[in-house]
């Protein structure tokens, strides 16, 4: 999460999404006085190496240190302490935590992906074991959906409040280029975040080793298809996403 006070935006990070990477094409062009949430020790010296603004003002004031936070506590990183923002907060969380104007007066940005796409993407992050060198079998898709289909509106949080949607911009995952460069004409202040953006890979997607195509996966698995069509409506009829 970001919040920016001299350019007045919000960025609330889903997952899936590549929003590391734009978190830190945003952190060149921010200051010691917002707030910026840790991230991986790994994309943190990616950050620190192109000399942006670090981690800050993410945590309760000292007073509170040692109080009980009435949510439940985050253990990041370094960083084991209860916080006050965090990575891939929830809308309504730091709607409670900001300040009343800032929350209304600030343009609140999001990223959006096509929901097929996610879905895969979902499933091969949660089941790979990189350590053990282990890939998950794309035959147990099906199945890993059917026992875990909040999965599937993993990013909805992030999106809403009480089921209504509180972003203003959205920039779409497959249109990044066009969608930055929209947002930079929203926010001029932020010219040259694509170009930044554009030179930054903080995390690739883990996807499946045969590669095969979303519609090979989908056709292979039509229960997970029909689940995405319901449970993802908002965004395919929002985005016009279709699979493909």
């Amino acid at each position: 999460m970001i919040v920016s006070h001299k350019h007045k935006i919000i960025f609330i990070k889903p997952r899936k999404v590549a929003g590391t990477s734009f978190e830190i094409a945003l952190s060149k062009f921010l200051d010691d006085g917002d707030i910026i949430t840790p991230i991986s020790r790994v994309d943190e010296e990616v950050r620190t190496a192109r000399g942006f603004q670090g981690p800050c003002n993410f945590n309760f004031g000292l007073v509170k240190l040692f109080t009980r936070d009435p949510n439940k506590p985050v253990s990041f990183s370094r960083w084991d302490l209860p916080l006050k923002f965090y990575n891939h907060i929830p809308a309504a969380a730091a709607k409670r935590r900001l300040d009343a104007a800032v929350w209304r007066d600030y343009r609140k940005v999001s990223i959006v992906r096509n929901p097929w796409d996610r879905a895969i993407s979902i499933f091969f992050w949660k089941n790979t074991k990189k350590r053990k060198k282990i890939t998950p079998d794309i035959n147990n898709f099906t199945k890993y959906f059917q026992d875990k289909p909040e999965l599937l509106e993993i990013n909805y949080p992030n999106y809403m409040i009480n089921g209504k949607d509180v972003i203003d911009t959205y920039i779409r995952f497959e249109n990044f280029e066009e969608d930055i460069l929209a947002f930079e004409k929203q926010v001029p202040s932020l010219s040259g975040l694509w170009e930044t953006f554009s030179q930054i890979n903080a995390k690739g997607d883990t996807r499946d080793p045969s590669r095969s195509t979303p519609a090979q996966i989908f056709a292979n698995n039509p229960e997970v298809n029909a689940q995405i069509e319901k449970q993802n409506d908002w965004e395919i009829k929002r985005f016009a996403y279709r699979l493909s």
